[in-house]
C-alpha cells in the first residue's frame, strides 16, 4: 500500500513537470503580456506593430549603448532594451546587436572613435555620480542606434537634446524625453529605409522668399530623408502632385493670380502646403540701425486665399512676456558700452498652450498631437495672431503654436523700439490669453477660384491635360504666421560683417534654432521636420511621438541618507517574517499531531 502511494506521487510529480516543460516550450515559441500601466509605456503604436510584421527582409540594428552607466542611461538602455524586445516579438526579421565602441584598447578606441565620427556619431562627455554628487567616473558614451536594411543604413540619435549647453544627462528628467521618443525614432527609421523612392519637398521662389544661407540649416536636415528642390512658379505651368510638400518661406512679394491659381489647384489635387508668412514688415537689424521701426504690411496678396481655406493671418504683432532675450547696452554713460541680456516681448517662445477653457476641460496645459508632443520650445520673431474660419466645407482646425496666456497684440501704425525695456512692463501688462501662431487645415477644400474660372480657360485647361477642379481631395496645410521660424542666423566677425568661408561663400550657417544671445537650441527644426512628416505619413507611424511616459524619479539625497534603515527593512524583516512563520507553523503542527 505504501508502495503504491508513492508511486502515484511519483507519477504526479512527474507529469506536473512534463506540463510545465510543454507549456513552456510553447511560450517560447509566443510572446504575451497586459499592460497595466498607467501611461501605457509598455504598449506600442498599432502602426509599429504592423510595420515590422510586414518586413520582407532582415533589419540589424546596432546599439551602441553596452556599458555601465549612470542609473539615468541604464533607463535609457532599459527602455531601448525593452522596446527592442517588443519589437522582436512580432518579427523574426528584426537582429539585434550591443556594442561598447570604448571596450578595445587605446588604439582601438580611438579607431572606432574616428569610424563612428564620419557617421555623424559623436559621443558624449558623462559623469556617473555618487554620494553627494561625488564623480565616481567619466567615461565617453555613444547614445546611437545604427540601422541596416537592405544594404542601406540609418543613423538613430537616442539622446534628445533639451536646448542646453552642458546638460547634465545624469539626471532622469533629462533623459525622459529621450524615451517618450525611442519607438518613434527606431519605427520612423525602418520606415524610412523601407521607402524606394524618397519624398520630394519643393521650396517656391520668386517672391522674395528665403534663400541660402538663412534656409541651409533645415535644408540640410531635410536633405537626409527627402529630395529638395527650388520651384519658380514662371517657370512651369501646374505644380505637379507628385510633389508631397510645397514649402513657401517668407514670401515679401505678391504672387498674382497665375501663381495663386496654381497653388489653389495643386491644393485641390491633395498637394500639401507649409505657409510661412510675415504679415508685416519688422526686422530687428533694422531697428538697430534707426532706433525705432514703423512696420507697415507687406504687400501679399494671399489673404483672400487663405481665408477661403479657413486661416487668417491678422496684420498685428504679439508680444509675450515669455520671450527670448537680445543683447542690450543698457550703459548711461556715451562711449562705455554695458551689455545686458534682457527680455525681447515680440521674439515669443511658442508652445502649444491650450486655452484656458481647454485647460480646465481636460486638465491638460498642452495640445496633444503628434507634431508638437514632446516638442521643445520654437523662437519666433515679431508672429501675428491667426484666427481659424468657419468653411462651407468643414475644415478640421488644430492650433500647434501659441504664444502663452501672458501674450498682447499691437496693430499698426505703432512705433516699436527699445524703450520698451525700460518702461518696467509687468506680466500683469499681457493681458490678450494666448494667441494661435501655427494652424494645421485638414480637410477636402474648396477652390479660392469656385465659380470664377471662365469658359475659355476651363477649356485651355483640358486641352493642356490639366482639368479645373472646384472640390479638392483631402489633405493637409500649416498656416504659420512667422516666417523667420524656418530662418537659421549665419557667423559674423567681430564687426558684424557675415563669416564667409570657401565652403559656405554667402555665409557659414548656424544650427536652425540656435539662439545666440541665450545660447539655447529652440525646437524650431524638429517642429518643421515633424510638419512634414506628419503630411507624409501615410502609415501613422509619427502618433508614437504621442507617447509619453511619466517620471517618478527618486529622492537620492534621501536614499543616501535612509540608506541603513532601508537595507534593514529589505533584508532582515523577511528573515523575521520566515522565522515568525516557521515557529507558527511548527505550533500548529505541534498541536494537531501531537496528540
Amino acid at each position: 500500500m505504501q508502495n503504491s502511494s508513492f508511486i502515484k506521487s511519483l507519477l504526479n510529480l512527474t507529469l506536473l513537470i512534463g506540463i510545465l516543460i510543454f507549456v513552456n516550450i510553447i511560450a517560447s515559441f509566443y510572446y504575451s503580456a497586459i499592460d497595466l500601466t498607467e501611461d501605457k509605456r509598455f504598449t506600442l503604436n498599432e502602426a509599429t506593430y504592423k510595420l515590422v510584421e510586414e518586413l520582407d527582409d532582415a533589419v540589424t540594428i546596432e546599439i551602441l549603448l553596452e556599458g555601465d552607466f549612470p542609473s539615468s542611461f541604464k533607463r535609457l538602455q532599459s527602455a531601448t532594451s525593452d522596446l527592442i524586445t517588443k519589437l522582436r516579438s512580432n518579427s523574426s526579421m528584426i537582429n539585434v546587436r550591443w556594442v561598447n565602441p570604448m571596450s578595445g584598447t587605446k588604439e582601438e578606441n580611438i579607431e572606432n572613435g574616428e569610424r563612428l565620427q564620419k557617421d555623424g556619431i559623436y559621443p558624449i562627455n558623462l559623469t556617473n555620480t555618487g554620494r553627494g554628487g561625488a564623480v565616481r567616473k567619466k567615461m565617453l558614451v555613444f547614445p546611437y542606434a545604427v540601422v541596416r536594411y537592405k544594404g542601406d543604413k540609418m543613423i538613430i540619435k537616442l539622446l534628445e537634446s533639451t536646448g542646453k549647453y552642458n546638460t547634465d544627462f545624469s539626471k532622469a528628467e533629462e533623459i525622459n524625453s529621450s524615451i517618450n521618443l525611442l519607438e518613434y525614432k527606431f519605427a520612423n527609421a525602418i520606415h524610412k529605409l523601407q521607402i524606394k523612392t524618397r519624398p520630394r519637398v519643393l521650396l517656391l521662389t520668386g517672391h522674395g522668399e528665403l534663400q541660402r544661407p538663412w534656409t541651409e540649416s533645415f535644408e540640410a536636415s531635410m536633405f537626409e530623408y527627402y529630395d529638395i528642390w527650388r520651384l519658380d512658379l514662371d517657370k512651369v505651368t501646374y505644380i505637379d502632385t507628385n510633389v508631397h510638400v510645397l514649402i513657401i518661406p517668407k514670401p515679401l512679394k505678391p504672387f498674382g493670380d497665375k501663381h495663386l491659381f496654381m497653388i489653389d489647384q495643386y491644393v485641390m489635387n491633395g498637394g500639401k502646403v507649409i505657409w510661412l508668412v510675415d504679415a508685416l514688415n519688422m526686422e530687428l537689424d533694422s531697428m538697430r540701425r534707426r532706433g525705432a521701426f514703423m512696420p507697415n504690411e507687406h504687400k501679399l496678396d494671399i489673404s483672400n486665399l487663405l481665408f477661403s481655406y479657413g486661416a487668417r493671418i491678422n496684420q498685428n504683432l504679439v508680444l509675450d512676456w515669455e520671450s527670448t532675450v537680445i543683447p542690450i547696452d543698457v550703459s548711461a554713460i556715451p562711449g562705455q558700452p554695458d551689455i545686458k541680456a534682457r527680455k525681447w516681448f515680440y521674439h515669443p517662445k511658442l508652445k502649444p498652450y491650450m486655452t484656458p477653457l481647454d485647460a480646465q476641460e481636460t486638465g491638460e496645459n498642452n495640445i496633444q498631437h503628434p507634431i508638437v508632443q514632446n516638442l521643445e520650445f520654437v523662437d519666433s520673431r515679431y508672429p501675428a495672431s491667426i484666427d481659424t474660419i468657419k468653411t462651407e466645407k468643414y475644415i478640421k482646425k488644430t492650433p500647434l503654436l501659441r504664444t502663452s496666456k501672458y501674450s498682447k497684440v499691437q496693430y499698426p501704425p505703432v512705433r516699436v523700439n527699445f524703450g520698451i525695456l525700460d518702461q518696467g512692463i509687468g506680466q500683469e501688462a499681457f493681458t490678450k490669453g494666448n494667441q494661435n501662431v501655427a494652424v494645421l487645415l485638414e480637410g477636402a477644400f474648396s477652390s479660392y477660384y469656385k465659380n470664377r474660372v471662365p469658359d475659355s480657360m476651363r477649356l485651355a485647361l483640358n486641352t493642356m491635360g490639366q482639368p479645373y477642379k472646384e472640390e479638392g481631395v483631402s489633405t493637409k496645410m500649416v498656416v504659420i504666421s512667422d516666417g523667420d521660424i524656418i530662418k537659421n542666423d549665419v557667423y559674423r566677425t567681430q564687426r558684424g560683417d557675415i563669416y564667409r568661408t570657401k565652403e559656405h561663400p554667402k555665409g557659414r550657417p548656424m544650427e536652425l534654432g540656435l539662439n545666440r544671445y541665450d545660447n539655447f537650441i529652440y525646437g524650431n527644426n524638429d517642429f518643421l521636420m515633424n510638419c512634414i512628416e506628419y503630411m507624409i505619413d501615410n502609415k501613422g507611424i509619427i502618433a508614437a511621438r504621442n507617447k509619453e511616459i511619466k517620471l517618478r524619479p527618486m529622492d537620492q539625497e534621501r536614499a543616501f541618507r535612509e540608506e541603513t534603515k532601508w537595507q534593514v527593512i529589505n533584508l532582515i524583516v523577511p528573515i523575521i517574517i520566515l522565522v515568525i512563520f516557521g515557529l507558527f507553523y511548527t505550533t500548529i503542527r505541534r498541536n494537531r499531531f501531537g496528540k
